[in-house]
């Protein structure tokens, strides 16, 4: 699946009639994500826009853009447990060396970091109420030293045309004076932390 998402800042106008709107809305969950990001120390991953993470000290997630595109709204993921199966680890062995040449195999996640040398690249984290609404996922995140967000998601399938989702996805935000943020969190701490990853990486404010 592909996931598909806007990101907005919510300014001080925002919040009334944002508050109104989740009231008609159903909660699905309360998230306290933990999510600590890894790259080689070229910046080897950051340069292809592609985002490695360990969430929650549970999981490691690889998120990237199949078409490479120039535009950060649309990715594949693929999560791996700590622990993967046999099958798992051929599926995250494959995708670690598409973008690193020089991989090494693995058959944990710890392995990942040590037995290929990945650093700590950034740690973010986010307290999230998330909601649904109609076919959207919205999610309402307090990004400690970066701020409040609004994000809206949508899961379309791999090689689908994402413009009419996209479409639905502003209408949504629209109503709320939010301001749209056309990088990730990862993006917005780097530029706060570390300047220099930031220029590497693909997408700038």
């Amino acid at each position: 699946m592909i996931e598909v998402e806007l990101k907005f800042e919510l300014l001080p106008t925002s919040w009334p009639r944002l508050e109104k709107q989740l009231t008609t809305m159903k909660s699905l969950r309360f998230l306290r994500n933990s999510d600590i990001y890894y790259d080689t120390i070229e910046f080897d991953l950051l340069r292809q826009a592609v985002f490695v993470r360990v969430r929650n000290h549970t999981s490691l997630e690889f998120k990237f853009n199949e078409q490479a595109s120039p535009l950060h709204n649309q990715c594949t993921e693929r999560v791996f447990p700590l622990v993967p199966e046999l099958h798992q680890v051929r599926e995250m062995n494959a995708l670690f060396s598409r973008y690193l040449p020089h991989w090494r195999p693995v058959d944990t996640v710890a392995e990942v970091m040590h037995k290929n040398s990945l650093v700590e690249l950034a740690q973010i984290e986010n307290r999230r109420v998330q909601y649904t609404y109609d076919n959207l996922v919205i999610c309402v995140d307090q990004v400690e030293g970066l701020g409040d967000f609004l994000e809206v998601e949508m899961m379309c399938e791999e090689g689908s045309d994402t413009i009419e989702a996209e479409a639905s996805m502003h209408c949504f935000a629209s109503r709320f004076s939010a301001r749209q943020v056309r990088v990730g969190y990862v993006e917005l701490w780097l530029q706060k932390h570390h300047p220099q990853a930031y220029q590497i990486g693909r997408y700038h404010l």
